[in-house]
């Protein structure tokens, strides 16, 4: 079985290696340990009235489907909820990372924090299907298959979006996509590179 991590998880792992090895024995007086907290992905299940998000962990499976973790997190509830960057929908599923914030009695209080805009988008490698005519604005379903670094199929038959060109005609190149707001492959960024 084999997984697929993104560039930007990568980096984030790296960092986190690097962090840890490089805490030192001891920690100032009224100062606390800045260590990188860990991360998770999360399906948003629903949202209360404070606008914090219960969610369940799943993780991804080689074919690319997230499924629940049975001995997952779970957020909601006695749970510390989540508290959502951006428009999200449940069933969503978004990386969020644990972080504390201080009361004003000075005590820590865990919280877990997802972007569903900015700095949070990761890029998927796409396998563009032979000669797809793309249309600005007009999603293209069987447009791409996701794919590894090393070309296994992640998830086929994807639809894909660009609001660049008028008309894009695309013969069976791999181009970087990311996942826009309504939920395409955007190849936005790859066109603009060319």
């Amino acid at each position: 079985m084999s997984y697929y991590l993104s560039k930007n998880d990568v980096d984030v792992l790296k960092q986190t290696i690097n962090t840890v090895n490089n805490i030192s024995t001891g920690v100032a007086q009224g100062k606390r340990p800045t260590i990188k907290n860990a991360f998770a992905y999360a399906e948003l299940t629903e949202q209360d009235v404070d606008g914090l998000w219960s969610a369940k962990e799943v993780y991804f499976d080689e074919t690319g489907t997230a499924s629940e973790l049975t001995d997952g997190r779970t957020w909601g509830g006695d749970n510390p909820s989540i508290i959502v960057n951006g428009t999200v929908s449940a069933g969503q599923v978004m990386r969020i990372e644990s972080y504390y914030i201080v009361d004003s009695s000075d005590e820590q209080l865990p919280v877990w924090i997802g972007s569903a805009v900015g700095g949070g988008s990761s890029d998927f490698r796409l396998q563009m299907s032979p000669s797809v005519g793309l249309t600005k604005n007009t999603p293209a379903p069987n447009g791409a298959d996701v794919i590894t670094d090393l070309g296994d199929v992640i998830e086929s038959g994807v639809t894909v979006i660009q609001r660049v060109f008028d008309t894009a005609k695309i013969y069976d190149e791999v181009l970087f996509g990311y996942i826009d707001e309504e939920g395409y492959y955007c190849i936005d960024k790859s066109l603009l590179g060319i």
